[in-house]
């Protein structure tokens, strides 16, 4: 950015950098609970992975999913909660095309493209997720966390229909 110092630009470089191994960690964290053999992970081991997922998120934290994925949610708590009461016994999650700006030192907001290759508890059947996810980030004590996650535009395919039927599961987030 033009006028900044170099110092200025190492640190907005360093945030950005902080924000997406943040999200990479996360989605490690997601990941985790699942086996190679498509199954969960034992339930204690599932649990203590939901919370290191929900320790992504700061304290105060907000979560929009939508009536499918946890509805709306406030506090770490609550998420790891969430985390726990996965829909489904196998997923692969991939963010993609991140688009993150910092506000300010210790604040960014992005979006990031999901697609998600998940199937459900109660199923055989692999469902393809496509979706954004607009998110808010605070930096505290040093330690960038995830403030709110919201998921927009989220479509699902059923991946044993051909040819394939797209579904809409959140309408449009509100400006």
């Amino acid at each position: 950015m033009s006028g900044e110092t170099l110092e200025e630009r190492v640190a907005r470089l360093e945030a950005l950098q902080a924000i997406a191994e943040l999200k990479a960690w996360y989605t490690q964290l997601a990941d985790a609970k699942y086996t190679a053999a498509h199954q969960r992970v034992a339930a204690d081991e599932w649990r203590r992975i939901a919370r290191k997922q929900a320790e992504c998120f700061a304290e105060d934290a907000r979560w929009y999913g939508g009536p499918q994925f946890g509805g709306t949610l406030s506090g770490r708590d609550a998420l790891a909660e969430w985390f726990t009461q996965s829909p489904w016994r196998f997923a692969l999650h991939y963010y993609v095309g991140s688009d993150v700006t910092l506000l300010a030192p210790e604040k960014a907001e992005g979006h990031w493209r999901l697609w998600q290759l998940a199937i459900p508890v109660d199923g055989d059947v692999p469902t393809l997720l496509a979706g954004v996810t607009r998110e808010s980030y605070r930096r505290i004590a040093g330690e960038w966390l995830v403030e709110s996650m919201r998921f927009e535009s989220v479509h699902t395919v059923d991946l044993s229909q051909t040819p394939a039927v797209l579904r809409c599961v959140l309408p449009p987030a509100e400006r």
